[in-house]
C-alpha cells in the first residue's frame, strides 16, 4: 500500500492529499492497526500539524501589513549586485535562520519575502524557492532545534546545544556552500540576470507599509515569535503551542473581524496530506518493517564503528527522502543505543553514530518534494501565491546530485573528524 501510494505521488496522476488520506484509511480498513484512535495518537505528529496551522495563520495575517515587502526591499538593497549575489544572500539567510528556529517556520516566513523580491524584479522565483528549500534542510542540520530528528537524537544521546553545533555546524555550512554552487550551475540562465542598481536605489522600504500601526504590531509579533522559538526549551514550550499562540494573537490584534477569510487561506490540503503521510509511515512501524530493516543493517555492518557510521549516513539519507524522517529516526535510536551492549569495546562512544544519523536523516529530506516538511510547505506556498509548481521528477533531477554530494562530504567529515 505504501509503495503503491508513493508511485501515485511520484507520477502526480492523482492529487497528493487524496493519495495520502486514501492510503492511510485503506491501511486502517485492512487491519494494519488494531486500534485506529491509538494509531492516530501514536503516529500523527500533532506538533508538526499544529505548528503548520499556527504559522500559516500568522503569515496570512501579517502579510497584509506589508512587512514581507518591506523586508524584501531591505534584502534586495543589501544583495543588489546581481542575481547570483542575491541568491547567495537569500539562501545563506534561510540556512542561518533554520539553524536558530525550525526549518518549517523559516520557509513560512521567507517564501513570502522571496516572492515579493522576485515580483519587484520580474524574475522567475523557482530557482530561489528551490534553493531555499535545500538551504532550510541543510541549515536545520546544524543545531538540535533546527530539525525534529535532531531534537530526538540530542534528547536520546544527552547532547548539549553547543556540543552539537560544534560537531554538526562546520559540515552543515560546507554542505550549504556546495549546494549553492551546484544550484547556480543548474539555474545559470535564470539567475544570471543583471539588477538595475539605479532602480533599486529608487525603492523605498517605507512605501511597502500599508498600515503603520499594523506594520509595527507585525514587527513586534515577528520578533516575539523568533524569541519564543529560540528559547522554547528554556521556556518548556512546544513549537505547536508557540505557533498557535502567535497565530491567533495576530488574528486578535490585526484581523479579528476577518477570521473566516484568514482561515480560508490556510493550506488545508497540505495539513491533510501530512496527516495521511504520518499514518502510512506509521503502518511501516506498526508492522515491524522499519524495525526489521534496521536490525538487518546491524547484521551487514558488522562490528565496525566506521562501516556502521558510513552506512547510517547513506541509508538514512536515501530513506529519509521517501519516508518521513521522524518515525525513521525514532526507530533507529534504540538500535544505536543497543550497540554498546552488543559490543562495548567497539561501540563505547556512540557520538559519531548520533551525528551520522542526524546528517543522513536531515540531508536526505532534500531528495524529493515530500522528503521533509519544509519542502511540502514551501511548494504549497509557491502554488498558493504564484500558481506555479515544481514537479516531483523535476525536483528530484536537480536535488539528486546535491544530496549525494552532501552525503559524501558528510561521510568524509565523520570519518576524518568525528571517529
Amino acid at each position: 500500500m505504501f509503495l503503491f501510494s508513493y508511485t501515485l505521488l511520484i507520477t502526480e496522476k492523482v492529487n497528493r492529499t487524496i493519495v495520502a488520506i486514501l492510503g492511510a484509511t485503506i491501511m486502517m480498513i485492512l487491519g494494519i492497526f488494531e486500534n485506529h484512535i491509538e494509531a492516530i495518537k501514536n503516529y500523527v505528529d500533532v506538533n508538526t500539524i499544529y505548528l503548520l496551522m499556527g504559522m500559516m495563520i500568522f503569515v496570512s495575517v501579517i502579510k497584509k501589513s506589508g512587512l514581507f515587502e518591506y523586508l524584501g526591499i531591505i534584502t534586495l538593497k543589501a544583495f543588489h549586485q546581481n542575481g547570483y549575489i542575491l541568491y547567495f544572500g537569500l539562501t545563506f539567510t534561510v540556512a542561518l535562520m533554520s539553524a536558530i528556529i525550525d526549518n518549517v517556520t523559516t520557509v513560512l516566513v521567507f517564501i513570502p519575502v522571496t516572492l515579493a523580491i522576485t515580483d519587484s524584479l520580474d524574475v522567475d522565483p523557482l530557482p530561489f524557492i528551490f534553493g531555499e528549500i535545500m538551504a532550510s534542510n541543510i541549515g536545520g542540520t546544524a543545531t538540535i532545534i533546527g530539525d525534529p530528528p535532531n531534537i530526538m537524537i540530542a534528547s536520546a544521546a544527552g547532547l548539549r546545544f553547543t556540543e552539537f553545533f560544534i560537531n554538526n555546524g562546520p559540515i552543515s555550512f560546507l554542505n550549504l556552500f556546495v549546494m549553492q554552487i551546484l544550484t547556480i550551475l543548474f539555474f545559470k540562465k535564470k539567475l544570471g540576470f543583471k539588477i538595475d542598481v539605479e532602480k533599486i536605489k529608487s525603492f523605498d522600504p517605507k512605501s511597502a507599509i500599508k498600515n503603520k500601526k499594523g506594520f509595527y504590531i507585525s514587527w513586534f509579533l515577528l520578533i516575539l515569535t523568533l524569541f519564543l522559538f529560540i528559547f522554547q526549551h528554556q521556556l518548556e514550550m512546544e513549537s505547536s503551542t508557540i505557533a498557535l499562540f502567535i497565530g491567533f494573537l495576530a488574528l486578535l490584534l490585526l484581523d479579528r473581524n476577518e477570521v473566516e477569510e484568514i482561515l480560508k487561506e490556510v493550506e488545508w490540503g497540505t495539513i491533510l496530506f501530512f496527516f495521511g503521510l504520518f499514518i502510512m509511515t506509521g503502518g511501516l512501524v506498526q508492522t515491524g518493517i522499519l524495525k526489521d530493516f534496521t536490525y538487518f543493517l546491524v547484521d551487514i555492518a558488522g562490528n565496525s564503528m566506521r562501516s556502521f557510521a558510513m552506512m547510517l549516513i547513506g541509508i538514512a539519507g536515501v530513506i529519509s527522502g521517501f519516508v518521513d524522517n521522524i518515525p525513521f529516526t525514532a526507530t533507529l535510536i534504540p538500535v544505536i543505543k543497543n550497540l554498546q551492549y552488543i559490543n562495548p569495546a567497539i561501540f563505547s562512544n556512540l557520538d559519531p553514530l548520533w551525528y551520522s544519523l542526524s546528517l543522513g536523516a536531515c540531508l536526505g529530506g532534500n531528495f524529493t518534494p515530500i522528503g521533509a516538511s519544509a519542502n511540502i510547505v514551501a511548494l504549497a506556498m509557491l502554488k498558493q501565491f504564484k500558481n506555479e509548481e515544481i514537479k516531483f521528477l523535476e525536483f528530484f533531477k536537480y536535488a539528486f546530485l546535491i544530496v549525494i554530494s552532501n552525503l559524501i562530504l558528510s561521510a568524509i567529515y565523520v570519518e576524518l573528524i568525528l571517529i
